[in-house]
């Protein structure tokens, strides 16, 4: 398991958690039940866990929406069990790309690379 630290001069890692979603096709109840569903999600977010962005478009994919959410990896994985209980019969897939918030090297190692980049 991924932890949400790195240890050593570098310090603590921060992630965000960009989770495309598909919804499918709703009837009007199931839209109702759906932003229902939504706000229950917003209101149980685990501590430390936060929404950086929420859209209900996602041009340029497949996908119908998106949101952002930051926070400590141990936490995602307990969003991620109340998700799947407040998204079920509303979607037909999903997505999440991680990444870690800022710079995970220390600075003098992004000089190396910066250094040995070739010009753009």
């Amino acid at each position: 398991m991924v932890t949400s630290k790195i240890p050593g001069e570098i310090g603590s890692t921060e992630y965000v958690f960009l989770t495309l979603y598909r919804l499918k096709t709703l009837s009007d109840e199931e839209k109702r039940n759906w932003f229902g569903s939504w706000q229950k999600i917003r209101r149980n977010l685990p501590p430390g866990m936060k929404i950086i962005t929420e859209a209900s478009s996602a041009f340029g994919t497949e996908y119908t929406g998106f949101t952002v959410y930051e926070g400590p990896m141990d936490k995602f994985e307990e969003l991620t069990d109340i998700l799947e209980e407040h998204t079920w019969g509303f979607l037909e897939k999903s997505l999440t790309i991680i990444g870690s918030k800022g710079f995970s090297l220390h600075s003098g190692e992004f000089q190396k690379i910066i250094e040995g980049r070739p010009v753009d």
